[in-house]
This record gives structure tokens, sequence and C-alpha cells, in this order.
């Protein structure tokens, strides 16, 4: 597959066609700022006349993206004004429609719907199966970023309720693109898929593309050398003159906001049990001032270790019983079997 046009912006079509031919239902790109990812697949949608959801975070990206300064189909050639969002974004829920003109007189078609996840989450009864795609915008939140609650259970919750049964009756599986910077990894919508330590990996080895053939699932991480190249000469980053979390994430595609220098694989036999949360042993070493977290499935657990299941009351709990592992965590003194443990222990300490 040829994953770039020549101008170096991603090739969007040659990815869908890539995705039909190997049943991928889910299509997952992670890449720099700017690349083509949001352009390239909502230009797909219109050309194609595909019925499509466009989904954001909350209600409030809908009203920042309806604002002509932010709308993402303004900047799509011959589209300029032409898609509208009509309806309440307190709702929720809002008409895509798109404007076309014959002999002087214009008509309006609904051509899908913007969403939020938060809103589409909570409907229940809602028929999705008109639409053949839906496409998750900036699933990926910026650090600053409002964290929507228990975010991984209301996508997928989101995902069933748009699906509906169009499978049960043999028609094709809802087509989900999944678009975000590399901001974090630890993130909602990569424990959703339990895909974080595959992404971890191709991250650290610099892979731009795997297809999880057997889960429907490909991953894209595109590193267009072409258009960092450009944007690096671009005002901002010759402001900036170097090198920081931004300009990591920004131009080289990394995740820069998280630090994976404490995952590492140790002898457990020199360490004891102090609980487990959720299916997460934590251990802390038998001579020196650090602990380490993995996973315990299958593996035998005392019937005094105390236990935490992955519930608010329990996270308060445990919070409360081992406050000293915060100040472990902060030291640089917890280590760790993975990136998805470490996502785990962090929102067990901190949320």
């Amino acid at each position: 597959m040829n994953l770039y046009h020549d101008n170096g912006f991603l090739n969007v079509p040659a990815v869908d066609a890539y995705a039909d031919k190997h049943g991928v239902a889910f299509i997952l790109i992670i890449g720099k700022r700017q690349v083509g990812k949001t352009y390239g697949v909502l230009q797909l949608e219109l050309n194609e006349d595909r019925r499509f959801i466009l989904m954001r975070r909350t209600n409030k990206e809908l009203r920042v993206i309806r604002k002509p300064q932010n709308h993402p189909f303004n900047p799509i050639a011959g589209y300029e004004n032409r898609i509208l969002m009509e309806g309440s974004e307190d709702d929720g829920v809002l008409d895509l429609m798109r404007i076309d003109t014959q002999d002087g007189s214009e008509t309006k078609t609904q051509i899908g719907i913007v969403v939020s996840l938060t809103g589409i989450a909570s409907i229940r009864g809602f028929n999705g199966s008109i639409y053949t795609d839906l496409v998750y915008d900036e699933c990926i939140p910026e650090a600053h970023v409002y964290k929507v609650k228990n975010e991984d259970e209301a996508f997928s919750n989101a995902h069933v309720t748009i699906s509906g049964n169009r499978e049960l009756e043999g028609k094709p599986p809802l087509k989900t693109w999944l678009l975000a910077n590399s901001n974090k990894l630890d993130c909602a919508i990569l424990r959703a898929l339990n895909l974080t330590d595959i992404v971890e990996r191709m991250s650290r080895n610099g892979e731009e593309m795997r297809l999880l053939k057997d889960r429907g699932i490909l991953i894209l991480m595109p590193d267009s050398h072409v258009i960092a190249e450009k944007r690096a000469q671009t005002a901002l980053y010759k402001a900036i003159s170097g090198e920081n979390k931004f300009t990591r994430m920004s131009l080289g595609n990394e995740f820069s906001y998280n630090d994976y220098s404490d995952v590492k694989h140790v002898q457990l036999r020199e360490y004891n049990m102090l609980c487990v949360i959720d299916k997460i042993g934590i251990y802390k070493h038998k001579s020196r001032p650090e602990c380490y977290a993995c996973n315990v499935f299958g593996m035998y657990i005392g019937d005094d270790t105390p236990t935490y299941p992955d519930a608010d009351y329990w996270r308060r709990r445990f919070q409360k019983e081992f406050p000293s592992l915060r100040a472990y965590y902060q030291r640089g003194k917890i280590f760790f079997q993975n990136a998805t443990v470490k996502a785990v222990v962090e929102s067990f300490i901190f949320d």
C-alpha cells in the first residue's frame, strides 16, 4: 500500500481500499499534526457519498467545530460553505446537511450526523443502520482536555448503539475511523480496544503500520518526513527553535507526554505482594524502596491479600489504605510490566 500521496499527505483512499481487502472494521490513525488524517477521511466520505457519523468527545467540542473558522468541512476542496450542522449542540446530535445548487436553486440533503460521545452514549433506541461509517476525530485527547468519566465504556456503548444488529442481519460491520494526534498513550480509546501495549511497541520501534487481521483492526502511525520538514519551517516551529514535548508529538509522532522508562521486567521472587487492583498485583521489593506492578492472571493470590475491584468505591478505599504508593510513584519508584499495567495503576492512584 502506498501510504502517502506525492505531496506527503496521507493517502486515505489507499488506506480505505486496503481495509476493505483485509476485512478491517476499525482503522486507528495516530499521526503528526496536519498530516491529512481528518481532511482525508472526511473528503473520502463526501466524495463517495457515504452516510456517516462524525463524532467528537463532548458537546463543547461540537460548539467549537460548528464555528466557521473551525468547521472541519470548509477546507475540503469543493465543499466550502456547502456543509451545514443543524440542531442544538446541547442535545449532542446535529444533522449534517449538504447544499447543492442547480439551475439557480438550492437543495439540502442530509448526509449524516455529528454527535458527541457523551451525547450518543446516553441514547437508547437510536437507529444507526443507515450509516456505514463512524469517524471519531480527536479520539485521544490533549493533556489539558476535560476527561470523560469511564470514557472507554462510553465508547463501547456508543459503538453498540450505532451498530445495532447490522452484522446479525448479514450486513457489513460499521467502518470505524479513529483519528488522533500522539498526545497520550494512556487513553480510553486504546484501553477500550486493548491496544495500549501494541501501540506503545509500534511507537518505540518506529513502526508505521500493523494489521491485526484476526481482530479486524488496522493501526497506522504515519511518519511523513515530507510534511514534517515543511512544518518545521513554519513560524511557530522556528520560534520554538528546538525540541520539546509539543514538537516531538506534532513533528515526530512521539507519545511525548508519556514516560515509559519505568516499564521493565524484573525477578518477581525478589518482591512481596502488597495488594491486587483490578487484575494487577502490586509488589514491594524485599530490600530496596521500590515497587513493581504486573498482571496476576492465573497466579496464586493469598486469601489475606487486599484486593480492590475496578470501581469508584474500591479506588477510594485503595487510596486511603495505601497512600504510600502515591509517594512511591511520584519518586519514580514504581516499575511496571507494560504500558497497560501502568495506565491502570495510575488510574487507581490518581482518579
